[in-house]
């Protein structure tokens, strides 16, 4: 029975890289048991030489002729086993090792077992195989050589004890450089396939940077699509619901509601232009070469504007803001201005849609040591106004001002929905 080894199935460790080596095909397997084949062949010839079978004398080949058909067939048997040395190689070393104590022939196939098992790089079973083969070569040399070689000073009586002992050590010498040739494959095996899983962990890495990069500007198309096309698309619905529930208006107050519809649809059209041609600074790399220069975002000087627009549409909407505020804004970030902006454009639709009859006030200030803080407030509505809600505005804004590293705050104060932002004071440049 073979002796008990720490792991019959040395490549049980799916975590190691080096446990399962790439599958030989048909012909390099058909090399390898070749080559086995004809130096166990060889070997045979040279021992059947040196016996008396061999050489000749009828007298003594009864058990010669045995050990020497023994050897044969065993030596068959071990290329045949060999040949699966890479399913079990523990188990497949430790029976081709017992198989050559009768059989030169089995030699070679054990030291391919040996190579096999020594390219798993574990060291326990290769220690065990390694340590068996030498008793082998013990047993062989002191069992079987004085059978075929009996005129051989070397093995008459068993054999000398000096003999043996050169024999087992170069034994054990060959078979430990074969382990070392085969520990060497094993460590190259071992660096490949760790660059092979590298290589395929940064591409999944890379995939999963793209998916989230991809994932970063869908949210950012979304939020700013919300944020432009919620405040124009609102004015519309409140004058579109004018139009269809007010029969009392005359012909030149309807003729003009229609034209702030119309309006407000054209120039929908075109700041959804404006967005998705800032969105495409991809696409054209150089606005210049092509002749088409995106108009720029809005930014904190262009609160003013929003303001006087909302409120001439009929929505009542009180400013306050320090006087020198917009000269010091000109050289504040674009970045930072723009969040601003589009924090109480949606803090103003939503106001529309939710309090269509309320004043809303917005508070501007701040300074380079105090940052920019923006409040907008407005009574809360019973349910709510004409226009439906997507649900996107607050988280939207929240999102927005969180990228530019600010504070936001939003929910009823003393029974006004209250809408509070801080932002970081950037200059032009560093923002």
């Amino acid at each position: 029975m073979p002796p008990s080894l720490p792991s019959d199935r040395v490549h049980a460790d799916p975590s190691d890289p080096a446990v399962d080596p790439p599958d030989l095909r048909p012909w390099q397997q058909a090399w390898r048991l070749g080559t086995v084949w004809l130096l166990g062949g060889l070997l045979w010839l040279v021992v059947f030489g040196l016996s008396p079978a061999g050489q000749g004398d009828l007298e003594r080949t009864g058990a010669v002729d045995v050990l020497l058909v023994l050897d044969l067939l065993v030596g068959q048997l071990c290329v045949l086993l060999v040949a699966f040395r890479r399913r079990r190689p523990a188990t497949v070393a430790v029976v081709v090792t017992l198989l050559s104590a009768v059989s030169s022939w089995g030699a070679p196939a054990a030291l391919l077992a040996v190579l096999s098992l020594a390219t798993r790089r574990r060291l326990p079973p290769l220690l065990v195989v390694l340590a068996l083969n030498a008793l082998i070569s013990l047993t062989y040399d002191t069992l079987v050589a004085p059978t075929l070689l009996p005129d051989d000073p070397a093995y008459a009586d068993g054999g000398s004890l000096w003999q043996v002992g050169i024999n087992t050590l170069v034994v054990l010498l060959v078979f430990c450089i074969v382990g070392l040739i085969g520990w060497n494959i094993g460590g190259r095996r071992q660096l490949i396939a760790s660059w092979r899983s590298q290589a395929q962990t940064a591409r999944r890495e890379q995939a999963a940077r793209v998916s989230q990069a991809r994932l970063a500007e869908r949210a950012r198309i979304a939020r700013e699509m919300h944020d432009v096309m919620g405040h124009r698309l609102s004015l519309v619905a409140m004058h579109a619901g004018a139009l269809a529930h007010r029969p009392d208006l005359s012909e030149q107050e309807r003729r003009a509601s229609a034209e702030i519809v119309r309006d407000g649809a054209h120039q929908a059209l075109q700041e959804l232009r404006d967005v998705l041609g800032v969105l495409r600074a991809e696409e054209d790399p150089d606005p210049l070469e092509t002749g088409q220069v995106e108009a720029p975002q809005p930014t904190l000087t262009a609160l003013p504007s929003l303001v006087a627009e909302a409120t001439s549409s009929g929505q009542e909407v009180l400013l306050e803001a320090d006087p020198d505020l917009w000269s010091r804004s000109v050289h504040l970030s674009d970045r930072v201005g723009r969040h601003a902006y589009r924090v109480v454009q949606e803090a103003l639709t939503n106001a529309r849609k939710h309090a269509p009859d309320s004043v809303a006030r917005v508070r501007v200030a701040g300074s380079e040591e105090d940052g920019l803080e923006v409040v907008v407030r407005n009574a809360v509505g019973p349910t709510g106004g004409s226009a439906p809600s997507s649900g996107m505005g607050l988280p939207g804004m929240a999102e927005r001002v969180h990228l530019a590293d600010g504070r936001f705050e939003a929910g009823v104060e003393a029974g006004e929905f209250v809408v509070r932002v801080w932002l970081p004071w950037q200059q032009e440049g560093r923002g």
